[in-house]
């Protein structure tokens, strides 16, 4: 603790005083002479009228160039996973004044200057042909643009404002989550950091608008329109966001856009400051809005949730090393929890959904032999190991989501029990957002145990991090549930076996890890290394054992497999094997506070606060 002692001598008060003024208007004198000295835009130039050939197009001109002047691939964007985009650089040359200017391969991933120039051009081609959000492609058919995966930045001056102007094929539209910049057709971000983080899609796409609270959102679509209707396409994006902006009480943008795709294979989600890139197999839309659903209300989330309400591990990024994701169990596994508050305050599930998914959420966790020796906490430290598939047995790591998603149910019960249902997760996020974001402050663990410490003195905060966060207990669901008079039951039941352990990364193939004697696969032909592409004629986005909750013991199973050069269909019948199954019930006789903690939990009010949205 800091003491300050008063001052007693008038004329020490006085120059202290005078001392501050002249700093004040030194820093402002220093700050106007810094503003005017400030150097030109970095501007990008990207060609995209070869898309047949994969390769984007770039200049970048980098005005008043010093000799020596470096500029630099990221190794990582989007994805907590070391990448080395570098590989699809080509091809690298510079101009300076239209006359070739020499360069120095400083490193694998960075070149510099060897003469100063007024306006030094770089030129070079990206290949870009891995159709997902978290990457980049040029086809025939779109272009998807994740900037870091495709522009050098200058790793002495990444924040200097930067503008970038686009070459569409003919017939070609664009949109992207960067501002309109000065000039027709040209684009602006305050930094790097801002333009890397502001995808861009061009081609042919459907694009539904609306407004709600003073804000501007797109829905931009390239995929089936026989997918989807565009009224409850829009309504089902109108109920979510106006239920996260009443929950959190903010709306930080004035525009906000959702790129939408419905490619064959490959799904997920990712989050941008003023949007996000989602990508839903068609198989899967086919069948419902329930994914769809899901990754919106949580990369929606992400708008607060790591994009504004960072974690101090997180900052500055570093584009080369990459950052301590320690944090990922709250950025990522929390934004999860919301997730399905949100569909459920929303209406989008019911009561009975909700305890579903919490109920599979606790057998995913259960059914991992590595809960007792990674954290969660550790387990966002390894996110950076997402991208070797042997990663993800069950006996080597858990899921920062998984159990991230569950901590903030229990964190949320836990503060509503100990306030009286006074406060709750709600009021933590926004606290968060309010004390830290809109300042451009970064949280740590002890700002958040201060924070859950004043809104509900009586909860163990330092108890649950150290035995939840830190450690590997079994999380105490029961006690936990009790404080919304709730129970989880716990017994055994006959589920389908496959026989077989497959692993996948992050978005790469699923293929066979090990097969068990004996099993009707092995009898059937499924041998490690065999690649599966298909699941009763579906192709899988997930391990197939991710999909078993729709099959039962004895159904039959048919596998579409790559084995080196061939394909080969393989089939057989499910056998079974008896598996804990933990479920969450309501107790018969709950108590009105118990019944009070549930409601609040459920709808998301408390004691003195409406649910939000009402």
């Amino acid at each position: 603790m800091k003491f300050i002692l008063p001052l007693k001598n008038s004329k020490v008060r006085r120059h202290r005083l005078l001392s501050a003024i002249i700093s004040i208007i030194s820093l402002f004198l220093l700050s106007a002479g810094f503003a005017r000295a400030q150097k030109p835009p970095v501007r990008y130039l990207l060609d995209l009228q070869n898309p047949a050939s994969h390769l984007v197009g770039v200049t970048m001109d980098i005005p008043q160039a010093e000799r020596g002047t470096e500029f630099q691939f990221p190794t990582w964007s989007n994805l907590y996973q070391i990448r080395d985009f570098v590989r699809d650089v080509q091809d690298v040359r510079a101009e300076c004044q239209g006359k070739p200017a020499p360069l120095q391969r400083v490193d694998i991933n960075t070149w510099a200057s060897e003469e100063q120039c007024a306006d030094l051009e770089v030129h070079y081609s990206v290949y870009a042909n891995q159709d997902n959000v978290f990457s980049g492609v040029l086809d025939s058919n779109h272009a998807f643009l994740n900037f870091g995966l495709l522009l050098f930045y200058l790793p002495q001056d990444r924040t200097r404002p930067v503008r970038v102007k686009f070459q569409l094929p003919e017939g070609w539209e664009l949109v992207t989550m960067l501002d309109s910049g000065p000039a027709p057709g040209e684009f602006q971000a305050l930094d790097y950091d801002r333009l890397a983080d502001s995808p861009a899609e061009a081609g042919n796409f459907q694009e539904y608008d609306y407004v709600q609270k003073g804000a501007a959102y797109r829905i931009v679509v390239d995929g089936g329109q026989d997918l989807y209707t565009p009224e409850r396409l829009v309504d089902l994006f109108k109920k979510i966001t106006a239920t996260e902006t009443a929950l959190m009480q903010d709306v930080p943008f004035k525009r906000y856009t959702f790129m939408l795709f419905f490619p064959p294979r490959g799904g997920g989600g990712m989050e941008h400051r003023n949007g996000t890139a989602i990508s839903i197999p068609a198989a899967q839309m086919r069948t419902g809005f329930d994914n769809l659903e899901n990754i919106t209300a949580h990369e929606f989330f992400h708008l607060w949730n790591v994009k504004r309400i960072r974690p101090e591990g997180l900052e500055p990024i570093d584009y080369i090393h990459g950052n301590d994701t320690s944090d990922l169990w709250f950025s990522e596994g929390v934004t999860s929890t919301y997730a399905e508050l949100v569909l459920l305050r929303a209406g989008l599930i019911t009561e009975k959904q909700f305890y579903a998914h919490l109920d599979a959420a606790i057998n995913d966790l259960q059914s991992r032999p590595a809960r007792f020796y990674q954290s969660a906490e550790e387990s966002g430290r390894e996110a950076w190991l997402e991208k070797y598939p042997d990663y993800f047995r069950p006996q080597r790591s858990i899921s920062y989501y998984n159990k991230g998603e569950l901590l903030g149910y229990l964190l949320d019960l836990g503060i509503r029990h100990a306030s009286g249902n006074r406060y709750s997760l709600d009021d933590l996020m926004r606290r968060l957002n309010q004390d830290f974001a809109k300042r451009g402050r970064f949280f740590t663990d002890a700002d958040l145990e201060s924070i859950i410490s004043q809104l509900a003195p009586a909860f163990p905060v330092r108890e649950f991090f150290r035995k939840g966060v830190d450690g590997t207990s079994d999380l105490d669901y029961a006690k936990f549930l009790n404080y919304a008079g709730l129970t989880l039951k716990t017994g055994t039941k006959e589920v389908p076996d496959l026989g077989f352990k497959s692993l996948q990364s992050f978005i790469g193939q699923v293929h066979v890890e090990s097969v068990v004697p004996g099993s009707n696969a092995e009898k059937a032909g499924i041998q490690p290394g065999d690649v599966l592409a298909r699941m009763n004629g579906v192709k899988l986005p997930v391990t197939p054992d991710r999909e078993l909750i729709y099959f039962k013991p004895g159904q039959k199973v048919e596998f579409t497999v790559q084995r080196g050069n061939r394909t080969l269909e393989i089939a057989f019948r499910l056998e079974s094997k008896p598996a804990p199954v933990y479920q969450v019930e309501e107790l018969a006789y709950p108590t009105r506070d118990q019944l009070a903690v549930r409601s609040g939990w459920l709808k998301g009010e408390t004691v003195d606060t409406p649910a939000a949205g009402n």
